[in-house]
């Protein structure tokens, strides 16, 4: 796992281009036609999803006597139908050709769920969807935050949000095996164990900090800007911005307090120099440097909150994830619809160091793709992954619950 000082580096290599990115770049609501190959692997990636998570969750009722079970299965069934139907849209607009016929892989997939039934059907049900889906929004989050193409920017946001919430309700069932929370699932366990656990893991410690941080320069940063900004839509997202990190904070706090985890009391000195940027600046400069910093580094840190959501046993850490994740989401929604966010702060790629001298900063790199098409190569090969290890977990969850019977 990366370190804590790895993941500062991360914000702290973005800061270059956000300040630089002011003078002549095209905002990042902006109609864009193009397809990036990340863009089109996420697209992709989707639809072989729904392929075979439509019609298993279609049969799911039928097969199932937990009446929660039941319930999510027509959930799963409506949200994806509906999503593919706007992927498809999407994709025809775009151009984009997507895969039609149900692999031979996920075919078998399909055809075992249909020899299950009852409590043997329940829980390798809840199991594999829910594993599946948490790849799924580790890749939606991903495009959500760098893409440059506004269509799939919209079809991503409506994926992370169908996600949190069906993920939620999968959860609730109380059949989701914790290898589940695994992102690769081929070498999994499968046990009885449940989902909630106490002991603290160093990636929901490593969470609730960088959370924290983030909100202790973005509450002040955010109430400063909207008082002082001169445009009025500035001001009032900067001034929602400032009362829902107080929510945000709150979740944080909460979560720590609950598993154990020390908070720092004070933001990076890398985030520390970006509300001083905010600070020293007026008039137009200061909107469009609060809309970009703002939503650069929201854009930074919500993969890593995705990956949280999608993989912590804990449940403290999970909801304040959850929590992070809705607000994130929204955050940058609202920063985008100011119109001045450049495409620049959707760029996740390694600069040098920030200076303090504004006067001297130069040009920012052209938009380099490489990074994002490393993030999402990698998430290609956890649904490959995955997908073949989904055989091996579905049929080891059903001897499992034949042994308990």
């Amino acid at each position: 796992m990366d370190t804590l000082g790895q993941r500062f580096a991360l914000l702290t290599a973005l800061s270059v281009a956000f300040l630089g990115a002011f003078v002549g770049a095209v905002p990042a609501n902006a109609q864009s036609t193009e397809v990036q190959p990340s863009d089109r692997s996420f697209m992709v990636s989707l639809r072989q999803a729904d392929s075979w998570l439509v019609p298993v969750s279609k049969e799911a009722p039928a097969r199932s006597t937990d009446a929660a079970v039941s319930n999510a299965g027509r959930d799963i069934f409506e949200a994806h139908s509906r999503l593919d139907v706007e992927l498809l849209k999407s994709a025809e607009s775009l151009g984009v050709v997507l895969p039609n016929d149900v692999s031979s892989e996920h075919q078998s997939l399909i055809d075992e769920m249909a020899g299950r039934t009852g409590d043997n059907h329940d829980r390798a049900y809840a199991t594999i969807v829910r594993q599946t889906q948490g790849g799924l929004l580790v890749m939606a989050v991903q495009t959500r935050a760098t893409t440059q193409n506004t269509t799939i920017r919209t079809l991503s946001h409506q994926t992370v949000q169908m996600l949190i919430r069906t993920m939620t309700v999968l959860e609730n069932t109380g059949k989701v095996d914790p290898s589940a929370l695994e992102l690769v699932t081929a070498k999994a366990q499968v046990n009885a164990v449940r989902v909630i656990g106490q002991n603290v893991e160093p990636s929901d410690r490593e969470l609730l900090v960088l959370l924290t941080q983030h909100s202790l320069w973005q509450k002040p940063a955010s109430r400063e800007s909207s008082e002082r900004a001169r445009d009025a839509k500035v001001r009032k997202v900067a001034g929602q911005l400032a009362a829902e990190h107080t929510q945000l904070s709150q979740s944080v706090r909460d979560a720590a307090t609950q598993i154990g985890v020390d908070l720092p009391a004070e933001p990076t000195t890398e985030q520390k120099s970006w509300a001083n940027a905010i600070s020293s600046s007026s008039g137009e400069e200061l909107d469009s440097m609060y809309a970009n910093l703002s939503r650069a580094a929201d854009g930074s840190l919500i993969t890593q909150v995705a990956h949280s959501r999608a993989t912590t046993k804990s449940l403290p850490a999970r909801i304040a994830s959850q929590t992070a994740l809705t607000l994130l989401l929204k955050h940058m929604l609202l920063l985008e619809g100011t119109g001045l966010v450049k495409a620049n702060s959707l760029q996740m790629t390694d600069v040098p160091a920030i200076t303090q001298q504004k006067s001297n900063s130069s040009p920012p790199p052209e938009p380099d793709d490489s990074s994002t098409s490393v993030g999402f190569l990698t998430g290609i090969a956890v649904l490959v992954v995955a997908g073949a290890g989904t055989l091996w977990l579905v049929r080891a969850v059903g001897h499992h619950g034949e042994h308990r019977r």
